[in-house]
């Protein structure tokens, strides 16, 4: 691999798997998971014309605070963006691989969201809530099993137009899902849902930005749980605490000595 190639991967590897919830879905029972980048000239634009711009150049500037000056002129998206089409050209060597990668059409700020899909677990899922998700499967003329095809299965994602779906195939549970969509479309001037980590996670997610704004070394304890709001007391938000935490050991576990590019490739290689 030339090592324009595997720098890329590093910081995209890095980011999505470790500062996002990737990890999840390549190692774990997530059956998908997301993340997104801006592209370069709409970041551009976004900076430019962000309305505080001004205050937090001056907050950057004077006293000079070097560190937090190079991440606002880092160009993160673009890495993003380069790192991702670097992976879905490598990923061409895997023609078997029970994952499937699908890029978004960019929205009209300029996002583009990525998704990273465990095709097994994704049908597993559809199968498992099948009436929530028959009428998309009707629409389109296909069984479960068909999503196999990755063509079929980037179809049936454009399909999915509902929060609830989402939710679903994202592991955070049919009910969380289901809530979700119901207090969005209220608007409700109060959020009854709340995050499924407690205070002190919150504080380590916290303290990881912090030392990826000022570029300070980190390591693999700083693996953070996938984000989402749930209702706190139900059956099911606690089984996917339960879960999410077991195998958040597991992935610690799986990278621990070994080069992140390697160890990752190698997980879209599985059948």
């Amino acid at each position: 691999m030339p090592l324009k190639d595997k720098r890329r991967l590093e910081y995209f590897f890095r980011d999505v798997c470790f500062l996002n919830a990737w990890a999840y879905t390549l190692l774990g029972s997530k059956p998908m998971s997301i993340h997104q980048y801006r592209k370069p000239w709409a970041t551009l634009r976004y900076f430019l014309f962000h309305p505080e711009m001004k205050s937090i150049l001056l907050e950057c500037l004077w006293p000079p605070k070097f560190y937090e000056l190079c991440h606002l002129l880092d160009p993160e998206q673009l890495k993003i963006q380069l790192g991702w089409d670097t992976l879905n050209r490598y990923i061409s060597y895997f023609p078997y691989s029970r994952f499937a990668l699908y890029t978004s059409d960019p929205s009209d700020e300029g996002i583009v969201v990525l998704t990273v899909i465990d095709k097994v677990k994704f049908i597993k899922i559809v199968e498992q809530h099948l009436e929530d998700f028959q009428h998309v499967l009707q629409a389109q003329t296909v069984t479960p099993e068909d999503l196999f095809d990755n063509k079929k299965l980037q179809t049936f994602l454009k399909d999915l137009n509902t929060n609830s779906l989402l939710g679903t195939v994202l592991g955070f549970g049919r009910e969380n899902a289901q809530l979700f969509h119901k207090y969005r479309e209220l608007n409700l001037p109060e959020w009854p849902l709340v995050s499924p980590w407690q205070d002190e996670e919150l504080m380590h997610l916290e303290k990881l930005n912090q030392k990826t704004i000022s570029f300070q070394p980190w390591d693999l304890s700083d693996l953070f749980y996938p984000p989402f709001v749930c209702d706190p007391h139900s059956e099911e938000t606690q089984q996917l605490r339960q879960t999410y935490r077991e195998e958040r050991g597991k992935i610690i576990q799986y990278y621990e000595g070994k080069d992140i590019v390697e160890a990752t490739l190698s997980l879209f290689n599985r059948e």
